[in-house]
């Protein structure tokens, strides 16, 4: 048993060599035998990255005239009434507040992007998501059990950047795997097949 055990913590830790640095956080969190073979690491695309904080930044910039605006604004004049200017303040503090809450959800949204990750090994895919910053998903599923990939690229930004999502098809009633802003998808899509093919080699149907 402890001779199994040392195998199988020697080959985890060859493969974690060929991890990212966000690829090895999770990694301990699959199945990984003696035997098995790491093919491939699936992270999701930078520009997804890109998307999330350019959308947080636009959102804190319109609060932040938004701020200006009402700093500057004559309020008894605007309501055609007295004693709106004392709640300037407030106004301001409230813009404030949501300027923060922009932030550290721009921030959430960038950690939860960039810690979901794939593993395409010779047995299995497993998936690691986190839908929320307490809130984790672990998924794995056999390579034989693999009956189609599909790759999808819609949109001109997804062929400038060489991304797309992909549909892994399984046997039976499981649930399929979407992945989306991948990058090189049918380069990914190569892998899986390749090793769902070397699988049946091995094992049969």
């Amino acid at each position: 048993m402890e001779e199994k055990q040392r195998l199988e913590r020697a080959n985890r830790d060859k493969a974690c060599e060929q991890l990212s640095t966000e690829g090895r956080k999770h990694f301990e969190l699959i199945e990984f035998d003696a035997n098995e073979k790491l093919v491939t690491e699936i992270r999701k695309d930078p520009v997804g990255l890109f998307f999330i904080i350019l959308t947080g930044a636009f959102i804190a910039g319109v609060l932040l005239l938004a701020t200006v605006a009402i700093s500057s604004a004559d309020l008894n004049s605007l309501f055609s009434t007295s004693g709106a200017d004392s709640y300037k303040g407030i106004l301001v503090l409230v813009m404030f507040m949501l300027m923060l809450l922009t932030g550290v959800g721009t921030f959430i949204g960038a950690f939860l992007y960039k810690s979901n990750v794939i593993y395409v090994t010779s047995e299995k895919i497993a998936q690691v998501v986190y839908t929320s910053l307490f809130r984790r998903k672990i998924s794995q599923l056999s390579i034989g059990d693999v009956q189609d990939v599909t790759v999808s690229q819609n949109g001109v930004l997804a062929h400038l950047f060489k991304y797309g999502t992909l549909v892994v098809e399984t046997s039976g009633e499981q649930q399929n795997y979407n992945f989306s802003y991948v990058p090189e998808p049918y380069f990914i899509s190569k892998a899986i097949v390749g090793a769902h093919e070397e699988n049946l080699k091995l094992y049969g149907n």
